[in-house]
């Protein structure tokens, strides 16, 4: 039996916890991430250190409908992991309708951290 990859506990820990349907990511940021870490969003925004990232989300949130969203992976690799993401949602603002949107989340590890995560969606809509 092959051994588990470095990443791999890491990564099935974000899977893990999108599947299990928790709203509030805190308490995983806080266990599994730098506190200085950055996230880049598929449009380029990039948010650095837990404050930014909180805002973020609650911006998101303010402004979409979740309906559902699945995670697959993790995808591991030297320097991260990979998952990918299924969502339902819709803005509330009726700028775009309700979709399906695809997106892959780019995790880099450094000293058994997340210090970045980067999203590439497959939906240019959800990017604007």
């Amino acid at each position: 039996m092959q051994p588990k990859h470095p990443n791999h506990d890491l990564g099935q820990a974000i899977v893990d916890h999108i599947n299990s349907g928790a709203g509030d990511d805190a308490p995983l940021w806080a266990k599994h991430y730098h506190p200085e870490f950055e996230s880049v969003e598929a449009d380029g925004m990039t948010h650095k250190g837990l404050d930014e990232i909180q805002k973020k989300h609650h911006e998101f949130y303010d402004k979409v409908q979740l309906h559902s969203c699945k995670a697959d992976g993790p995808y591991c690799g030297p320097t991260g992991f990979t998952v990918r993401y299924t969502m339902d949602i819709e803005s509330k603002d009726g700028q775009w309708p309700r979709m399906e949107m695809n997106e892959i989340g780019m995790y880099t590890v450094k000293d058994g951290k997340i210090v970045r995560e980067e999203f590439m969606a497959a939906n240019p809509a959800a990017c604007e």
